[in-house]
Order: structure tokens, then sequence, then C-alpha cells
């Protein structure tokens, strides 16, 4: 749509994404999200007008089930991104690793909804030219502990 702000110049950008789920063993599950996206001339609300990017990001989740309510998996994701711009090439990459255990309604990963977890997770940015972002304390990692629910209609 036409509905956001910027100096754009009919730029171009495509995703390409990869997701799905298989049952290694009947107590087993692994999920996996591959996304690959790139972009010319576009902008960026970071990087400004006029921007090439490059980004990949890939998660897998592997779980044990206990039983078709209960599973115990970790997740792990990377990402890195590179903005280029006429001056310079920005870039930004990090990972993470979540440990949880999923009260739910059925044994899928990607659709067994609704789902209250209860997780640890640590995250990293190795990079942070593009948004900056930091975490408490100019941190480029952190540790969380929590619980969240996910619900559709």
């Amino acid at each position: 749509g036409d509905n956001y702000y910027g100096n754009h110049t009919n730029g171009k950008a495509f995703r390409i994404i990869s997701q799905g789920e298989f049952y290694p063993t009947e107590n087993t599950i692994v999920a996996h999200a591959l996304v690959y996206s790139n972009g010319n001339d576009i902008f960026s609300y970071d990087t400004g007008a006029h921007t090439d990017f490059e980004s990949y990001r890939s998660v897998i989740r592997p779980a044990y089930i206990w039983d078709k309510f209960n599973q115990t998996g970790v997740e792990l994701g990377w990402f890195r991104q590179d903005n280029k711009t006429q001056e310079q090439t920005y870039s930004e990459s990090g990972y993470k690793t979540t440990l949880y255990h999923a009260l739910k309604v059925n044994t899928s990963i990607l659709t067994s909804r609704p789902e209250i977890r209860f997780y640890t997770t640590y995250i990293r940015a190795n990079q942070n030219e593009i948004s900056n972002y930091t975490f408490n304390d100019n941190k480029k990692d952190q540790l969380s502990i929590g619980a969240q629910a996910e619900v559709w209609w």
C-alpha cells in the first residue's frame, strides 16, 4: 500500500519462507522456519531512502512430547541483515536460545492453539549497526524468564 512515510523510489523487495514440522519419533517433534529477504532501492526506517538489503533468518525448535497436552523443547534462532546505502553498509546479526515447557491442546508446534508457554530465553546481538538497539545497561545480551499465551480465534 501507499500508507507509509519515506522517500520512495519504486524499489522492489521479496521474501522466501520455508516453514514446517515433522515427527522423527513418536515422542519428538521438530519445527523450523527459514526466511530469505532481499530488496533494492527501498526506504528503510533505520537507514533511509535508496537502501538495498539482504536478510537471512532461521529457527529450529525440537521438542519432547510428554503427552498430548505437554511438551518441553528448545528454540534456536539466528539472523543476519545487511543494509547498503550510497555511503556505506550496515550490518545486524544475533541469536537466541530458548528453553520452554508448553501446555497445549495437541502435539503440533505450528498449529496447536491455545498454548501457554513457560520459558527462559537468552538473546544476543552480535552486530547492531542498523537499529543500534541495546538492552538494559547498554548490554548486547539479555536473559528473560516468563510465560506467554498464544490463542487463535
